[in-house]
C-alpha cells in the first residue's frame, strides 16, 4: 500500500510538472494577466470521455501480443463477440440490405456531383423510370426548379448548364449501375461508392437533404478511426467497436420507414457523417486506408454482443490509467458492460501516447461567460469519481454584484471548456499576489481589475486590507463611472495641488459628487470612513432616498440618510448584525465590494 501510494503521488507530481510546462506556452504575460483578471491553468492526462475502448490502451495491448478479442474483453465487461445478424436478429439491421441512411448535407437548394467512375441513373423516386443517365466523368447539378420541384442539369466543359429531362418532386436519387460506380460530391470533398445517394425534402418546398443509403459494412469501411500504422489487432478491436456503435445507434433511431417527422425534417437519416456520430469519409476513407479495410473484412460482421442485443461500442482516445463508468461520464442510462476498468496499457511506454499529459490556460472571463457569472475568481475540484477523474467542480465568482457559487458536473465542465479529459487538476492565478482566490473579497477585486478600475497598489499587489484615502476613492469612482473630466480647467480645492489624484478629484466636483471635506478643501490623504463612502456612492450612483433605519449605530451620524439609501438599494448589509460602523475606515477590499454591488444596480 505504501508503494502504491508513493507511486500515485509521484504520478501526480509528474502530471502537474509536465502539464504546467505544456501550459506555459499559453500563459499570459504578467501585465496581460493583470489586465484580464488573472488566469486559470488546467493540467491533466488522457483525452476523451473515458468510456469503453481506450484506443491507446488497445494499441499497447496489441503491441504486447493481445488479440482483438482479448482487447475487447478487457474494455467491455461481460460481453461476447458475435455477428450482427445474431445480436440484432429479427430487426431491420439484420434483415434489410441497405438499412443505413447517412446524412451528408442538410437543407440544400442545389447539389453538384460528378461521376468519377462508372455510370448512374438519375431518378425522381415518386415516378416510374428515370429521367437521365450520368456517364463517366460527367458533372451534374440537382437543384430547385419551380415551386416544390427540382431538376437534373448536366454541366458542360464551359460551365454552362443544360436541364435533362422533366422536373419532378425533390425526392430523388442517384442510382449506381454497377459496383464500381463512384460519385463525388464537391461540397463534401468526398466520393461515395456501394450505395445510393438520395435527396429528400421534408416540406416539399424545394429545400432538400442529401443522404447516402448503404449497408453496414460499406459504412464501416469508410470510417478509418485509427492510424494505418497501428498493429492490426488494435485496428480490428476498433473496427468491432465502430460497427457495434453504428448498429446500436441504428436500432435506437429506427429504419427509414419508421422515421419521425422531426427525423425527416432534421436530416432524413439514422446516422450522421460527422462527430455527432462517427466521421464517415465515404469511399475516400476506404481507398486511403487499406489496413482498416483489411480489418473490416477480417472481422466479418462481428459486433459486441450483450444481454438483449448489440452493445453500445463507445470508445475514446486514452485515459489516465482507469476508464470511466458510463454513469459517471454521461449521468444517465444503464450499461453494465461500460464499467470502469484498469487501463494500465494506455499509460505504458508501449502506448507512446502524445496526450499522456496536457496543459491548458484559460481566462476567468471565458469561464464567467460560459457559466453566467460576471467574474470568476476561483475554480476547485469538488469531488472525484472512483476512477480518479473529476466528478464535480465548484466555481466561485460574482453574480448580480454578490459572491456566488455553482457546483458543475465534471463531465459537463469538460465539455463546455473543451478540456481533453476529466482527469485534471486546477490552479487559479489571481491578478494580485496578495489576494488568494478563496479570500472573501477575491471576486470583487477580480471584477475591478477586469474592468480596468484598478491595477493594484503596487505591481502585482492589491493591498486588500489597506485603508482607502479620499483621493483614491475619487479615482475609483471616476474610473468606475467613466466620468468625463470636461473641457474647462477647474481647480476646486486648494489642498490637492500636486496630488496624484487631482484630476479625478476635480472631475468628482464637476459632476456634483463632492464639495470637499471643508471650504475649498478635499483632504485627499485622509482615510475615508464607511459613512463617507456611503455618501459618495449615493451621490455617484444617484441612489433613491429611504426612510428605513436598519442600523443601530448610525442614529447620530451625518451620513444616516445616505447609509439608509445604500442599505435599501442592496449595496450593504452592514459590518455586523444590525450595525454599519459608520466611523470605521474603509479597506480597499471593502471598497471593491461596495463598488461592484453599486455597479450591478445598472
Amino acid at each position: 500500500q505504501l508503494v502504491a501510494s508513493t507511486m500515485r503521488i509521484m504520478a501526480a507530481q509528474k502530471r502537474r510538472l509536465i502539464g504546467l510546462l505544456l501550459a506555459a506556452c499559453l500563459l499570459l504575460s504578467p501585465d496581460t494577466a493583470r489586465a484580464s483578471g488573472g488566469e486559470i491553468v488546467f493540467f491533466g492526462e488522457g483525452s476523451g470521455h473515458g468510456v469503453g475502448l481506450s484506443q491507446y490502451g488497445a494499441k499497447a495491448m496489441a503491441l504486447g501480443g493481445a488479440t482483438y478479442r482479448q482487447i475487447l474483453y478487457r474494455y467491455y465487461t461481460g460481453i461476447s463477440v458475435v455477428s450482427v445478424q445474431t445480436a440484432a436478429v429479427g430487426t431491420f439491421v439484420a434483415t434489410e440490405q441497405s438499412p443505413l441512411w447517412v446524412g451528408l448535407l442538410q437543407s440544400e437548394s442545389s447539389i453538384s456531383f460528378t461521376v468519377d467512375k462508372g455510370s448512374a441513373d438519375l431518378c425522381f423516386d415518386s415516378q416510374v423510370g428515370c429521367v437521365a443517365r450520368a456517364l463517366d466523368q460527367e458533372a451534374w447539378v440537382f437543384s430547385h426548379h419551380g415551386y416544390g420541384n427540382c431538376a437534373f442539369s448536366r454541366t458542360g466543359v464551359d460551365g454552362s448548364s443544360t436541364q435533362i429531362g422533366e422536373s419532378g418532386r425533390c425526392d430523388a436519387s442517384i442510382r449506381p449501375l454497377s459496383d464500381v460506380t463512384t460519385i463525388a460530391i464537391p461540397r463534401k470533398a468526398r466520393s461515395y461508392k456501394n450505395g445510393t445517394l438520395r435527396m429528400r425534402t421534408p416540406l416539399n418546398d424545394g429545400i432538400f437533404h442529401l443522404v447516402f443509403q448503404t449497408d453496414l459494412e460499406a459504412y464501416v469501411r469508410g470510417i478509418s478511426e485509427v492510424p494505418e500504422t497501428w498493429p492490426i489487432e488494435a485496428v480490428k478491436a476498433q473496427v468491432v467497436a465502430t460497427r457495434s456503435l453504428a448498429a446500436w445507434t441504428l436500432l435506437a433511431r429506427g429504419s427509414e420507414q419508421s422515421f419521425s417527422q422531426s427525423q425527416r425534417s432534421e436530416c432524413h437519416c439514422n446516422l450522421r457523417d460527422d462527430v455527432s456520430d462517427q466521421v464517415f469519409r465515404g469511399y475516400d476513407g476506404e481507398s486511403r486506408h487499406p489496413n482498416w479495410v483489411s480489418a473490416v473484412k477480417a472481422t466479418g460482421s462481428e459486433v459486441i454482443g450483450v444481454s438483449g442485443g448489440v452493445g453500445r461500442g463507445l470508445y475514446f482516445h486514452s485515459s489516465a490509467g482507469v476508464t470511466e463508468d458510463y454513469s459517471d461520464a454521461f449521468g444517465e442510462g444503464a450499461f453494465p458492460y461500460l464499467a470502469s476498468v484498469s487501463d494500465a496499457p494506455a499509460i505504458s511506454d508501449f502506448a507512446n501516447n502524445p496526450l499522456r499529459y496536457w496543459g491548458l490556460s484559460s481566462k476567468p472571463s471565458s469561464l464567467a461567460t460560459l457559466f453566467n457569472f460576471s467574474w470568476v475568481n476561483n475554480v476547485l475540484v469538488e469531488s472525484h469519481n472512483e476512477s480518479g477523474s473529476v466528478s464535480s467542480v465548484r466555481i466561485a465568482g460574482i453574480r448580480s454584484g454578490r459572491p456566488a457559487e455553482e457546483i458543475v458536473d465534471g463531465a459537463e465542465f469538460r465539455r463546455r471548456l473543451g478540456l481533453r479529459s476529466t482527469n485534471y487538476e486546477v490552479e487559479v492565478h489571481s491578478p494580485f499576489s496578495d489576494v488568494l482566490p478563496e479570500s472573501s473579497f477575491s471576486g470583487e477585486i477580480v471584477g475591478l481589475a477586469a474592468m480596468g478600475i484598478t491595477e493594484g497598489c503596487l505591481p502585482s499587489r492589491f493591498c486588500p486590507t489597506a485603508q482607502v484615502t479620499r483621493g483614491e476613492m475619487a479615482a475609483f469612482l471616476v474610473r468606475a463611472l467613466r466620468l468625463d473630466p470636461g473641457q474647462e480647467e477647474i481647480d476646486a480645492f486648494s489642498d490637492d495641488n500636486g496630488s496624484y489624484f487631482e484630476n479625478e478629484i476635480n472631475t468628482l466636483h464637476i459632476h456634483g459628487i463632492t464639495n470637499g471635506c471643508a471650504e475649498a478643501k478635499f483632504c485627499p490623504n485622509q482615510f475615508i470612513t464607511r459613512g463617507e463612502m456611503a455618501a459618495f456612492l449615493v451621490r455617484a450612483f444617484d441612489l433613491p432616498e429611504s426612510s428605513g433605519d436598519s442600523f443601530s449605530d448610525d442614529d447620530r451620524s451625518l451620513f444616516e440618510a445616505d447609509i439608509a439609501a445604500l442599505q435599501a438599494s442592496g449595496v450593504t448589509s452592514g459590518c455586523s448584525t444590525g450595525r454599519f460602523c459608520p466611523d470605521r475606515p474603509v479597506s480597499r477590499q471593502e471598497m471593491a465590494a461596495f463598488l461592484i454591488r453599486a455597479l450591478a444596480l445598472g
